[in-house]
């Protein structure tokens, strides 16, 4: 309110209406008392045209650029004035750039996110408008421009800390952009989270408990989304490879680990079977009856999960072995049925619990060989 009853002020200074008055020194006084009382994260001070300056006071000298100052390179000048906007409640972004012949770059300018305006004209055609977009862009001055110094140093030229915008005080920092980054810590919890299901928002959840609040996590649900997003784009057309490096990495620490793999002429992944320590072991003990089926399907690669399953003299559930299939064929449920034979060394009972008359027949061909017997979900045959 006090804002923009200043500039109504300002745009009344030199009017046609003969109205040339000044504000008086008492008003100015007056309204940067009050204003500094609002914004007390921040030095204001008023110009004689009526408009505000800010300059941020929450911030240790040590922190603050200074003309001179000198830059091993441009990356930590660059982290240096991040950091100082972090602190003094604004956001920066790099912008112009002077380079030599060779590449080396003779100027580069950093300067408030609020900096210049939004044209929406395009020069080239002044009747095509662009666009209207959310900007904060008012026209700020604020900057730090480095200059190239040899030897591969660069030294702070310029530096301007006034800003014609109102500062992020204490409470509202933690939604700047500068401060909103997804550092490693968080991108392990996430990550982590994701190699469990759960999703980006009990992630974000679960770091608000952790941080002590939302204030102090430093990133948002947004960040969270867009890193979990970024991570699945990253796995891409790699996701069949990792799995398959990753049974590897397990068959290394233990030689009881047994995995098998196929692939068609495209090389993707079309068969994929393993089975653990545990799951072989269990099979020795309680595999004199196994139960097949292949009724679950996967959602994203629409190939079908088929475990082999038992029950322990308590009557709970074992697992002892699972394939994943990307057809229901004869010569998947053949391959699949050869390697539970080859991995357990011996031959049982086997329950078949889907009616898929290509699994009858590939259960048929693999163990009758061995006088196995086949009981399907009604009868049983030899």
């Amino acid at each position: 309110m006090i804002i923009s009853d200043l500039n109504k002020i300002r745009d009344n200074q030199g009017s046609t209406c003969g109205d040339s008055s000044r504000i008086s020194s008492d008003i100015c006084t007056e309204v940067v008392n009050e204003v500094t009382s609002i914004e007390s994260e921040s030095s204001v001070s008023i110009t004689p045209s009526g408009s505000l300056n800010y300059i941020p006071c929450s911030v240790n000298d040590t922190s603050i650029p200074f003309t001179n100052q000198i830059f091993d390179s441009l990356d930590k000048g660059y982290k240096f004035y991040k950091n100082y906007g972090r602190l003094g409640g604004f956001t920066i972004r790099k912008t112009t750039e002077k380079t030599y012949d060779d590449g080396r770059v003779l100027l580069k300018y950093f300067v408030c996110s609020c900096e210049g305006f939004n044209d929406l004209k395009d020069d080239a055609n002044p009747a095509v408008k662009k666009m209207r977009i959310v900007s904060r862009r008012c026209g700020c001055k604020a900057k730090m421009i480095l200059k190239y110094m040899f030897p591969d140093k660069y030294i702070v030229k310029t530096f301007v800390e006034l800003h014609n915008h109102p500062l992020a005080d204490k409470n509202g920092r933690q939604f700047l952009r500068v401060n909103r980054e997804m550092d490693i810590s968080l991108r392990n919890l996430c990550y982590n989270g994701a190699k469990v299901n759960i999703g980006s928002s009990k992630m974000f959840s679960f770091a608000k408990e952790m941080y002590g609040g939302y204030a102090n996590v430093g990133a948002n649900l947004r960040d969270f989304r867009n890193f979990s997003r970024g991570l699945k784009l990253f796995i891409g057309d790699n996701d069949a490879q990792m799995i398959i490096d990753k049974f590897k990495r397990i068959q290394q620490n233990s030689e009881g680990f047994y995995f098998a793999f196929d692939v068609d002429s495209s090389g993707h992944l079309n068969k994929l079977f393993w089975s653990d320590v545990i799951g072989r072991r269990n099979f020795q003990l309680y595999g004199d009856a196994v139960s097949f089926d292949a009724t679950f399907d996967t959602n994203r690669y629409n190939m079908i999960f088929a475990p082999f399953t038992s029950v322990d003299k308590h009557y709970r559930c074992v697992t002892f072995a699972a394939c994943l299939l990307s057809h229901e064929s004869i010569v998947g449920y053949s391959w699949a049925f050869d390697h539970l034979v080859k991995v357990m060394g011996r031959n049982s009972v086997v329950i078949v619990t889907d009616q898929c008359p290509a699994m009858k027949v590939a259960v048929r061909d693999i163990f009758s060989e061995v006088n196995g017997l086949v009981a399907t979900k009604h009868r049983l045959c030899m």
